[in-house]
């Protein structure tokens, strides 16, 4: 008799997402001139257990490289999420075009893939033992097409890029259609700025905006980098505050990694645990492109 409303996105989130544009957005491959591989883990509400659940737990791969010759960019990506009984795996390949605007780039680029929806009933606990909607065991799972689009602008240090996932609005039935599930669209607006204050120190305040019809919310962040490592602070619109932190490695300052913990900020008294993500990229530039790397002068700096 009591109605109870939940809202919640349901594409996971990164802290890190200025680390990788690609992973909403797939414009993005075209605007950037390096082949990078991204590998991201994150661990939500670390040291939850409850009977045989573990902590919500998210991993993606990306890859994004230019096609200079034809003006455009090349991503591919896979996305694996668990939470609770249900695991989401979602692969993708994306096409990106670029054309010079002024003295910046617009890109625009289309994704496409798989997603597949698994529900675990052994880790349900039905209050109604007989109900026959959850009447199947072991695991239940559907496959079906995902799209996405994505529009992107750069030009110096900046980048600004407009997206929408799950275009077509993928329906999973289970159970001979007793149990529903629909992925909503996703809209996401994103901008990147790096300010350089001297040769060895830069500032680097990003934005991510995110919608879906039940629910907005966003995130603010800055990192501050010295030399070849940096040190941030986010903010996730009610829910947490950020740490950031990483290095670049490598003479060539060609490996990143970097490491981010969560802190909640609101409803303590619900979500005491912490989240924690770990970010890694490489650039694969000095075996996939023979053109020489750029010496910027600190006296010229554009």
């Amino acid at each position: 008799m009591l109605p109870i409303v939940t809202l919640a996105q349901q594409d996971p989130q990164f802290s890190q997402y200025m680390m990788n544009p690609l992973m909403w957005n797939p414009s993005y491959s075209a605007l950037n001139s390096d082949f990078i591989l991204s590998l991201h883990h994150r661990t939500q509400w670390a040291g939850y257990n409850s009977d045989n659940i573990q902590p919500p737990s998210t991993q993606l791969f990306t890859f994004s490289a230019p096609l200079r010759r034809i003006k455009s960019g090349f991503g591919i990506g896979v996305l694996n999420d668990r939470i609770g009984p249900i695991t989401s795996t979602n692969a993708f390949v994306s096409y990106s075009y670029g054309i010079k605007l002024g003295v910046g780039k617009l890109a625009a680029g289309i994704g496409s893939g798989i997603h597949s929806a698994q529900i675990n009933t052994n880790l349900w606990r039905p209050e109604n033992q007989n109900d026959v909607t959850l009447s199947s065991s072991g695991n239940i799972n559907q496959i079906k097409p995902n799209f996405r689009f994505g529009l992107g602008y750069t030009r110096e240090s900046f980048f600004f890029g407009l997206s929408v996932n799950n275009l077509t609005n993928p329906t999973f039935n289970y159970n001979s259609d007793a149990i529903t599930s629909q992925l909503e669209r996703h809209y996401y607006l994103q901008a990147i700025y790096k300010i350089f204050l001297s040769e060895t120190v830069s500032l680097q305040p990003s934005i991510i905006l995110k919608n879906t019809k039940s629910i907005s919310s966003f995130e603010l962040s800055n990192l501050v980098y010295v030399n070849d490592f940096w040190l941030g602070l986010a903010y996730r619109s009610s829910d947490a505050v950020t740490f950031l932190a990483g290095i670049s490695l490598l003479s060539d300052k060609s490996l990143k990694l970097g490491y981010n913990l969560d802190l909640n900020v609101i409803n303590i008294s619900a979500k005491t645990l912490t989240s924690h993500e770990i970010f890694l990229s490489y650039n694969l530039a000095s075996f996939l492109d023979n053109k020489k790397p750029i010496v910027r002068s600190p006296r010229f700096r554009y």
